[in-house]
């Protein structure tokens, strides 16, 4: 899996395919309330900030349409979260269910002979006129067809995706095409209920609460904002651009797993570890506030956006090797934090809150060699769809080809000096561990 954004990404232009997802029946309210995430996003949306994910699989071979379309209408089909969509209520917003679908090939498009980064523009428009969670079935299906090459694209609100899901989705899509079958699908929306059900249960002495308490009375009560000046006064936002760094290949990320293991700590945390000193170098503090998703619970084999937030506080250390375990044992604290979700943190502390930024500074880390994903030889990308934004936001992630970073901010010349600055001397760092790796330690290839 790579990761990209709307505004760098590029498309090899073709005939351009489009199926309609449509809904059967009428909808029925479904039980599954809608989450903090959900409600977050869609007060957004109604502000008029779109925010969508898209997967893009680009298969080596010249696909049959009628068998590609079969596979889009089954994997749209079974898994309930796809089905639905929201209504604005008086009360807020309810979700609504669809019990079927039935994609149709709506239109053909010969090629217009626009260039990638122009053809995959006029796709991103297309995306966001189609991705209103407020619509039934608001899905961009389509496929760009070339002599001997077929791109697919998925393109789903975010209420209705997390990373985990575009990878399942990948390999289903892969394994259906290749005559194979499926597991029955697991419900996203029996997920979502149970984690509802899970933040009912926080109760005002909630152990995890107290820690939530903790971490922002540290923080002054301000909710993480990227601790480097990016150039953009508070109450104000600037265009997103978007960094991709690959931070270690395949090898050297084996490497610098297995020195890392050996040292005591685990992969996840010390990539964190050496972002902290990174931002450090450039004029960050030792300690570095941040919001980390995480998993919440969902099943393996179901799509819905499952995620949490929990909040983290990096130390960069003198001594990398030092405070690589101090962040292993903060993030194994941390993330039970995630579970009671940010409905009961903000019942308890929305009112101390002191938010300066529009967006939160994130950190987040996906492996996805340990996810299912695209059969050998198709190549997946997950596309985001970018909107103004006044802090940085990085993903981290692992795949087959090693250890990389993609980092989402303001685009300011401060902004791109600073992150710049602050990508490199994290590769420098990341580097020379993998120097100092020798032996068994350097080659056993543990991954933590």
């Amino acid at each position: 899996m790579k990761l990209s954004s709307s505004e760098t990404w590029e498309v090899e232009p073709g005939e351009l395919v489009r199926w309609l997802p449509v809904p059967a029946g009428s909808p029925a309210p479904a039980s599954a309330p809608v989450s903090e995430n959900e409600r977050f996003h869609l007060d957004s949306i109604v502000q008029g900030q779109p925010g969508w994910i898209a997967l893009t699989l680009d298969f080596p071979e010249r696909l049959d349409l009628g068998r590609l379309g079969e596979v889009v209408s089954t994997v749209i089909g079974r898994h309930d979260v796809l089905r639905s969509h929201y209504a604005a209520t008086d009360t807020g917003y309810q979700r609504l269910l669809h019990d079927g679908v039935d994609v149709k090939e709506d239109s053909r498009e010969a090629d217009a002979g626009l260039g990638p980064a122009e053809f995959a523009a006029a796709l991103s428009g297309r995306i966001t006129a189609t991705c209103d969670p407020f619509q039934p079935m608001p899905h961009f299906l389509a496929a760009v067809r070339r002599a001997s090459s077929t791109t697919l694209v998925c393109g789903f609100d975010h209420c209705y995706v997390d990373a985990r899901s575009m990878a399942l989705l990948s390999s289903e899509i892969c394994e259906l095409l290749a005559g194979g079958a499926l597991a029955p699908a697991e419900s996203g929306l029996d997920a979502l209920r149970r984690l509802a059900g899970e933040e009912a249960a926080v109760t005002a002495d909630d152990a995890r609460l107290a820690e939530w308490e903790r971490f922002l009375d540290a923080t002054d009560w301000q909710v993480p904002e990227f601790p480097v000046d990016l150039g953009v006064p508070a109450g104000a936002a600037a265009e997103m651009h978007t960094m991709v760094v690959t931070l270690l290949p395949g090898d050297a990320a084996r490497a610098f797993s297995s020195e890392i293991h050996r040292h005591g700590g685990r992969t996840y945390p010390a990539v964190l570890t050496f972002a902290a000193k990174a931002i450090n170098s450039v004029g960050g503090p030792g300690e570095v506030a941040t919001v980390v998703p995480t998993g919440t619970g969902a099943g393996p084999g179901c799509v819905g956006w499952s995620v949490g937030n929990a909040p983290l506080r990096i130390a960069a250390g003198d001594d990398l090797f030092e405070a690589v375990p101090v962040n292993t044992a903060r993030l194994a604290a941390a993330l039970p934090l995630a579970e009671i979700g940010l409905t009961p943190v903000y019942a308890a502390f929305g009112h101390r809150l002191h938010q300066r930024r529009s967006d939160v500074f994130m950190m987040s880390y996906v492996d996805y060699t340990r996810l299912p994903g695209p059969h050998p030889g198709v190549r997946a990308e997950q596309v985001s769809s970018s909107k103004p934004t006044d802090t940085a936001q990085w993903w981290f992630w692992r795949d087959a080809d090693g250890i990389h970073v993609r980092v989402r901010h303001p685009h300011t010349e401060r902004a791109v000096a600073v992150l710049a600055e602050t990508l490199a001397e994290m590769r420098t760092l990341v580097t020379a561990v993998v120097a100092r790796a020798t032996g068994p330690a350097a080659v056993s290839g543990e991954r933590a």
